[in-house]
């Protein structure tokens, strides 16, 4: 006598472990907040998670990391690790940008009042 393993039954218990699971994740990524430093978030108590969904973490990077928090390679601290990271060199790089925006208009500027006549490198046609 041969018998048959309900198949329907395994399928749907691995799918429902699967459900809690993330949920569980999610739950300890929330639980988990972080006083950020930098950006629009600067000083306020922010969850793991929210950072991690924020506009400051690309979709593939937090891909990424979910899928090593999933597997148990990542603790939440480090997650949260990772996530200050991107936060705080998004930021560092927008601050530099800015920067070099202004001294830019500032030489610009600075070579209108010196009495460049920009106007006069145009070619008319």
């Amino acid at each position: 006598c041969t018998a048959k393993p309900n198949n329907k039954v395994r399928a749907s218990l691995p799918v429902q472990d699967t459900q809690s699971q993330e949920q569980q994740l999610r739950k300890s990524l929330k639980s988990a907040t972080i006083r950020v430093t930098a950006g629009e978030f600067r000083g306020q108590n922010i969850s793991v998670l929210d950072l991690l969904f924020s506009k400051y973490v690309p979709q593939g990077k937090r891909q990424e990391l979910l899928e090593l928090y999933r597997a148990g390679i990542l603790t939440t601290e480090q997650v949260a690790t990772v996530v200050t990271t991107i936060v705080n060199r998004t930021e560092a790089a927008n601050a530099a940008l800015v920067a070099n925006a202004r001294s830019a208009h500032r030489a610009v500027a600075a070579a209108g009042e010196d009495g460049e006549d920009c106007s006069a490198h145009l070619d008319d046609n």
